[in-house]
Order: structure tokens, then C-alpha cells, then sequence
């Protein structure tokens, strides 16, 4: 009897497990040119711009060749060849991801922030953030460490998350080097559960009520 009421307990709650699973993970913006780009929110395209420092625009998947340091449990996929904006800093310029409406949750990639000896900021001007991941990148390991909005890197490389509605996220990056990066993305929405997973659900129920009825017939 014990057996058969662990398989129904294990068989009912598989079923949000396989949801979980089988959620999707963030789309990154596709960057159709520098400044301009879009991404899928809800079920909505969001067209997404950045305004500020730049020295251009980079589509080589090998910056995110180290998978681990761009992506967490909630975060599965990197930006990959979308695009990636490349900055050299060392001015007072505010720069700006502008979304053409409000994303919720975005989050944000960066790469070969700093180097040994010469350590770069990311002076966020608005938001919350976590630092969800970070670690070796294309160019070699490296840290990321936050103060309030200021994310500093030494060599850094790591997938930060902003808590909340924006229509705009933005920053300064004070000091120079040559060069580092960044993306934005958000979350997709959670698909409806397959209906298969609806059936495991029901199935796992199904046995734990035949059971709990045959247990109070007994006694």
C-alpha cells in the first residue's frame, strides 16, 4: 500500500514539474541594426532601442561561448548571434534600453566587463537588480560585484535581472577600456500546460482518492 501511495504522489506532482520544465525562457533582443532592434513579451513584439555610448555592434555567438555565466535555472539560453551592443565608456553619456512598452522582469547580459587592474562600472540610474550568474568568459575569467545600482566587473561576465515594470533602463558607464558590452532581454510568457500534462495530474488524483476511499472502507 505504501508503494502504491508514494507512485501517486510522485505521478500527481510530476505533472507541475513537467510544466516547469517545459516553460520557455527569455527572448534577447534581435538587434536589426545598432540602436534598433525587438523583442517578444506576452505574446507582444517590443520594439527596443539604445541611445549612448557605443563603438558598435557585435553578432559572434563565441562572446557567450561560456553558457554558464550568461544563464540560471530561470534564464536557459543566451543571447547567442542577436546581437550584442559594444561600449568603451569613460564619459559622463547616459545610455538607455527604451522599450516601446513596459517589459516586466527584463534582464540583462554582460561581458568583459574590466580587466585585471582596471576595473569597469555599470552605474544603473533606475531599477532593482540581482546579479543572478556570473563567472569565465570568451576572454577568460573575471568578477562582477554590485553596490546599490553599480555593477562593477574585473573582467567581468554575468546575467543580471531588474524587478519590475520598464519602459526605459538606464545607465553610465564611467570608465574607459576597450571594449565590453551588453544586451537586454525579457521573459516569455509560461505556455498553457500540454494536455498531457493535465492527464498526469488527473491520473496521480485519481489513485490517491481511489486509495484514500479503500483505507476509510477498511476501517
Amino acid at each position: 500500500m505504501k508503494k502504491i501511495m508514494k507512485a501517486a504522489w510522485a505521478l500527481a506532482l510530476a505533472a507541475p514539474l513537467a510544466a516547469s520544465a517545459a516553460a520557455p525562457t527569455v527572448s534577447w533582443t534581435a538587434w536589426a541594426n545598432l540602436g534598433n532592434g525587438s523583442l517578444t513579451q506576452n505574446a507582444q513584439t517590443i520594439t527596443v532601442t539604445y541611445t549612448g555610448d557605443t563603438i558598435g555592434l557585435d553578432y559572434s555567438s563565441n562572446i557567450y561561448d561560456v553558457p554558464s555565466s550568461f544563464t540560471n535555472v530561470e534564464v536557459t539560453n543566451t543571447p547567442g548571434s542577436n546581437g550584442t551592443i559594444l561600449m568603451m565608456g569613460g564619459n559622463a553619456t547616459i545610455n538607455s534600453f527604451h522599450f516601446s512598452q513596459a517589459v516586466i522582469d527584463p534582464y540583462i547580459d554582460v561581458f568583459s566587463v574590466g580587466q585585471s587592474g582596471s576595473p569597469v562600472s555599470f552605474v544603473f540610474l533606475n531599477g532593482s537588480l540581482t546579479i543572478l550568474s556570473q563567472g569565465a568568459g570568451h576572454w577568460g575569467g573575471g568578477t562582477l560585484s554590485d553596490s546599490g545600482l553599480t555593477v562593477t566587473g574585473v573582467e567581468g561576465n554575468g546575467l543580471l535581472k531588474f524587478t519590475g515594470s520598464y519602459t526605459d533602463i538606464s545607465f553610465i558607464t564611467p570608465n574607459s577600456e576597450y571594449y565590453y558590452g551588453a544586451t537586454v532581454g525579457a521573459a516569455i510568457t509560461a505556455a498553457v500546460p500540454e494536455p498531457e500534462t493535465y492527464a498526469m495530474l488527473a491520473a496521480g488524483l485519481g489513485l490517491l482518492g481511489v486509495l484514500a476511499r479503500r483505507r476509510k472502507a477498511a476501517s
